[in-house]
């Protein structure tokens, strides 16, 4: 006895045939509008750019476009679907447009954006991928047992970028003499998204060495810093001329730059360097233009106050010496010392004798002007 076939099977099979007579129907009735070979619906799509890269520098706006094209390959009218594939965290991706309607051999291109965050590390990468499919032919619901897809893959990278801090924990200005040296000590930071070679250098090198300055460690230095990362402790040595003729002061400019990202912006400090020229070479005259005016004036006020004191003791003791030897000498008897002793009271009167009279004015006058 011959068993009946299974309800399921049997569906499926006549679905099987509904979909073969579509087919076969689309096929039909696309021969009279066209002279070639129908050709079967199906879906076509790819990007321009499949690894695209981020740019996260802090003073930019981290977003990045890409273009696409979908096109439908097919003698039939489509309707065509995009969806995306994504897992990106701190990125998101959105397609400009994502459904189509596609005429025989049309195609469409749309935008992709990806947009970020600042500051992303650079070791940081996104895969995508974008799938067309086939939802309508003509007016017909196309079956998914018989859609036909494709599918474009990408990458998201991050953008590597430089970004370096030079530091010169001592900025005091420096003295040196004939042939003497200094050493200037610095640290770098890597401020990138991406381990970087450093490179710090003294930039008016040539300058300072047309004058007589000398650099015995040279004038450059180099180091790989990791991202965040801050460099050893470095240090150049400046040595100043072998002759000094007179004093000077030069500037010292350090740089620093990055070897990842040549457009990155450099770090720059400066330190002044103040030549003092030997006393054999100055003279008397060496440092008198480092005092200024107003201790020139303030020594100039001493001096003369001096002087006129010293006059002024000069013409009091000359003046003295001449009242004294115009009077005649008074030795008192006993008796008149014996009478002040007895005396309670200082008459004020008496002490008149101690101050200057007319006469002695006048000989004081005098000694001014003998002086």
């Amino acid at each position: 006895m011959k068993e009946n076939p299974h309800p399921t099977n049997v569906a499926a099979m006549q679905n099987t045939r509904c979909l073969v007579l579509v087919t076969m129907a689309l096929l039909v009735a696309s021969m009279p509008v066209t002279a070639q070979v129908p050709t079967a619906p199906g879906v076509e799509i790819d990007c321009e750019e499949k690894q695209p890269e981020l740019d996260v520098h802090p003073l930019n706006t981290p977003s990045v476009e890409i273009t696409c094209t979908v096109r439908n390959p097919s003698t039939f009218q489509e309707t065509i679907s995009v969806e995306k594939e994504w897992d990106g965290i701190e990125v998101d991706m959105i397609l400009g447009e994502d459904t189509f309607d596609l005429g025989p051999d049309e195609e469409e291109d749309f935008m992709v954006t990806f947009t970020g965050q600042t500051r992303m590390s650079s070791s940081i990468s996104y895969e995508f991928t974008l799938i067309a499919t086939v939802t309508n032919v003509g007016v017909l619901d196309w079956p998914e047992a018989l859609a036909s897809n494709a599918t474009v893959n990408g990458d998201l990278n991050i953008a590597t970028y430089g970004m370096v801090d030079l530091e010169i924990s001592d900025k005091s200005t420096r003295t040196m003499g004939e042939g003497e040296e200094v050493k200037v000590s610095f640290q770098f930071q890597n401020n990138g998204n991406d381990d970087d070679r450093i490179n710090v250098n003294i930039v008016n090198s040539d300058e300072l060495e047309a004058l007589g300055f000398t650099f015995p460690d040279g004038t450059f230095v180099a180091e790989t810093v990791s991202e965040d990362g801050v460099s050893t402790v470095r240090e150049l040595t400046i040595r100043a001329p072998s002759a000094v003729d007179e004093d000077a002061r030069h500037q010292l400019v350090f740089q620093a730059e990055s070897e990842n990202d040549p457009d990155a912006q450099v770090s720059e400090s400066t330190i002044s360097v103040q030549l003092e020229a030997s006393a054999a070479a100055g003279g008397l005259g060496g440092g008198l233009e480092e005092v200024n005016k107003d201790t020139l004036v303030l020594y100039g006020s001493i001096a003369g106050a001096a002087i006129f004191g010293l006059i002024l003791i000069l013409a009091m003791a000359r003046a003295l010496r001449r009242r004294a030897n115009a009077q005649p000498m008074y030795v008192p008897t006993v008796d008149v010392v014996d009478e002040v002793e007895e005396k309670d009271d200082l008459d004020l009167s008496e002490l008149d004798d101690l101050f200057l009279d007319d006469d002695d004015e006048d000989d004081l006058d005098a000694a001014f002007a003998d002086l």
